[in-house]
């Protein structure tokens, strides 16, 4: 019957008021949406129905209302203020445009309202705060560092809102150069035996700057010279055997130093000069090396010269005699049954 139609119309409209009235507002800002200083940003509500209000609360007080039935795909625009922007994207959706400023952070409140169900999602404004944690500088490796220019390299940021890093430069201990970059690389010419320092920071979009990183020092020349610590080893068992070669074990000391890396060491020696080559060449990370067919009682001489990305260092040379019987272990200081001396002399040529 019509009556029974009415009445079963009105229960499904009142059932669809309901489910729609109820449900909650598409809003794109939570408690955890963090907003850059100084940018264009932007919040979304969607809602059911037309009809919707903006409400701004905290440093700023205003409010914008769409209201009616206009058409999908009207583009409404409304000013809440010269900061906030509302634009009507549709019927039922909407987006609050405004630059997100520092001082707007923690203290301002954004409201979205349904106006028919009354429904609203609101959230604070929050803001990224400055950058806290500084970048590393790893060492300048060997691929790093040319006759004339290094390539100075840092971890990427993890901070927001960056908008490029700051390199501070100082030339033997005085101040150079503040240089910058938008990428986590940067090239900086260098001159032969000047030591030069970086120190990189991070700024953000803000201009609110970070904590500088470590100091990293390079001084752009060769290797500085090493020290050869000779030992005779591996003697035989029996102490009457006298005949038996034994092994000069040799070990490199590299002074710590801000020059570019060793790359490798070329040992000269005399020893056991039936068995060629006597030029050894091995790589670092190793400094030690083992020298076989000493004959005790002889006296030899160990050349170690080492080389790094821009050439060759001064070879430095050892003289060590061989006692004809095993000495005691060395503990604090060379036995005194051995004569080691100590030489320097200047490279020629560089080494590629």
């Amino acid at each position: 019957t019509p009556s029974l139609l009415k009445m079963i119309f009105l229960i499904v409209f009142s059932l669809s008021l309901a489910i729609a009235h109820s449900q909650t507002l598409g809003f794109s800002c939570t408690s955890s949406t963090r907003f850059c200083p100084n940018v264009p940003s932007e919040i979304t509500c969607d809602t059911t129905t037309p009809a919707t209000t903006w409400d701004l609360s905290g440093n700023i007080d205003d409010e914008i209302t769409f209201g009616g039935q206009d058409p999908v795909g009207t583009n409404e625009t409304s000013d809440v203020n010269d900061d906030f922007t509302a634009i009507k994207t549709d019927n039922t959706s909407s987006i609050l445009k405004f630059t997100s400023q520092i001082e707007f952070n923690n203290s301002l409140t954004v409201k979205c309202t349904e106006l028919v169900s009354g429904d609203s999602n609101s959230c604070i404004i929050m803001i990224y705060d400055a950058p806290s944690t500084s970048p590393t500088i790893p060492i300048p490796g060997y691929t790093d560092i040319s006759f004339n220019s290094v390539t100075l390299s840092w971890n990427p940021s993890t901070e927001q809102c960056i908008d490029h890093y700051n390199i501070t430069i100082t030339r033997n201990n005085m101040s150079l150069a503040d240089e910058m970059s938008d990428t986590t690389s940067y090239v900086y010419p260098i001159d032969r035996g000047v030591e030069y320092c970086f120190t990189v920071f991070v700024v953000d979009i803000a201009n609110r700057r970070g904590p500088d990183s470590m100091s990293q020092c390079l001084t752009a020349e060769v290797p500085e010279v090493p020290v050869i610590i000779p030992q005779p080893t591996n003697y035989p068992d029996d102490p009457d055997n006298l005949d038996d070669p034994v092994d000069v074990f040799i070990d490199i000391e590299q002074p710590d130093s801000s020059r570019p890396e060793v790359l490798k060491y070329i040992v000269i020696h005399d020893v056991n000069v039936s068995i060629t080559p006597n030029t050894i060449t091995f790589s670092s990370p190793t400094t030690t090396t083992t020298l076989t067919g000493a004959i005790r009682g002889s006296v030899y001489t160990i050349q170690v010269q080492p080389s790094n990305t821009l050439g060759t260092g001064n070879i430095t040379s050892a003289t060590v005699a061989v006692p004809s019987v095993e000495p005691p272990p060395i503990m604090t200081s060379m036995s005194s049954s051995m004569t080691i001396t100590m030489s320097t002399s200047t490279a020629s040529g560089i080494y590629k």
